[in-house]
């Protein structure tokens, strides 16, 4: 996850597609991205053989992936390019807002902005119009990326809200299919030896004596504890006790709740990811109220409540179990490279590594609507639950990959 510290109006960036552009965009989409970038060496799809017949029958057709790693979005481009599908993306507005020529680059290869702390009403009239028309779409319903890829967090009902307006607007014979997607990404054997350089790295950044002779796994909970007590002492004055994820459930606790005492709960967030979005975008139209400008003083408090509501949801994407369940090469991995992101803004790719994306089997939102299982209230919830099982059984069962323990 990347810090979300600013106070930019939001500015909507529909998708521009240009058809001369995208076989450039597709190239080098593969070879710079993919195999330099992200290290891709080879991706294994399954699944999509079917889904162009779709797109071509003029279906509605959502692509939801979990959202594993920074590289998804490329993969999942690749995958449509061999599959003959335009893929169009709903992204988050953050991207769009660092250089001038990557917002004209993605919009041209049919990507658009959502905000996803509010109501992005252009963002969802985009997607429910896309769909209609025929567009094949992918939308992440867990939002963020967390960088554990064999456990989902809570996904958005956004999505099947979306796919489900979309339905209802079709013609028909037309079919509305909502289309889980699971990725998974297995490593070389050779990231095993970047570890321990990658480690002294990571203990020198917070003023540590790398500790080279200590076991992996050892290192990684260590570090973890160490930047866990800084965060601590940070934000509430003195470092926790106990287990490392009560430690980590009871930072994301105290600071949403910091923060929500100064700025109101909202009563329909359920889990932290809800209750950050929540207080994000209320901190954002505070802090760009023209009627009634903050002082700078709390305005410096604004921006601190959304390191603090940043800093709840680092706590709460880390599972204190995820590692120590089942301490495959693949999970060690991904740790370190989620320590990386978080201490130095990008992982590292140091070594080849494998896609594995898999769609599941389409559900047919349209008779599911049809047939009484979808109403329109609690419908998508429903929806989202079928789709996050789904979704589940993908990833947990993905076949194949190094799976000895470290």
């Amino acid at each position: 996850m990347r810090r979300l510290r600013n106070d930019l109006p939001y500015t909507f960036r529909p998708p521009l597609p240009k058809a001369w552009f995208r076989p450039f965009a597709l190239w080098l989409n593969r070879r710079s991205l993919l195999e330099r970038k992200y290290r891709i060496a080879e991706i294994e799809e399954q699944g999509f053989s079917g889904l162009a017949a779709k797109v071509a029958a003029g279906d509605a057709v959502l692509l939801a992936p979990n959202h594993a790693d920074h590289a998804d979005p490329h993969l999942m481009m690749e995958v449509g390019r061999r599959h003959g599908m335009r893929l169009h993306f709903m992204a988050a507005r953050e991207i769009f807002e660092e250089k001038a020529i990557r917002t004209w680059a993605l919009q041209s290869m049919g990507i658009f902005s959502v905000d996803r702390d509010g109501p992005d009403l252009a963002a969802i009239k985009t997607a429910i119009t896309l769909l209609g028309d025929g567009v094949p779409m992918v939308i992440y319903p867990e939002g963020e990326i967390y960088h554990h890829h064999e456990r989902l967090d809570p996904l958005h009902e956004g999505v099947a809200s979306i796919l489900m307006k979309a339905a209802a607007r079709l013609p028909e014979g037309r079919t509305a299919w909502l289309v889980p997607v699971g990725m998974r990404f297995h490593h070389d054997p050779a990231v095993e030896a970047t570890f321990s350089g990658r480690l002294d790295r990571l203990e020198d950044r917070i003023g540590w004596t790398p500790k080279p002779s200590m076991p992996v796994r050892e290192r990684i909970i260590r570090l973890g504890t160490g930047i866990m007590a800084l965060k601590e002492v940070e934000y509430l004055g003195e470092a926790g006790r106990g287990e490392l994820q009560e430690r980590l459930t009871s930072l994301c606790e105290r600071l949403l709740g910091q923060v929500e005492e100064r700025m109101g709960s909202d009563p329909k967030a359920s889990n932290p990811p809800e209750r950050v979005r929540a207080m994000r975008y209320r901190l954002r139209r505070r802090l760009l109220d023209e009627d009634d400008p903050p002082a700078q003083a709390e305005r410096e408090m604004l921006l601190d409540d959304l390191d603090r509501v940043f800093t709840a949801l680092q706590a709460h994407s880390y599972i204190g179990d995820y590692l120590l369940a089942e301490p495959t090469l693949d999970r060690h991995a991904e740790t370190i490279m989620k320590l990386e992101e978080d201490l130095f803004g990008f992982p590292a790719y140091p070594v080849a590594r494998r896609g594995l994306v898999r769609a599941g089997k389409p559900i047919d939102v349209t008779a599911m609507i049809a047939a009484g299982d979808l109403p329109k209230k609690g419908g998508p919830t429903r929806l989202t639950a079928l789709l996050e099982k789904r979704l589940t059984a993908l990833i947990q069962s993905s076949p194949g990959g190094p799976e000895t323990p470290v």
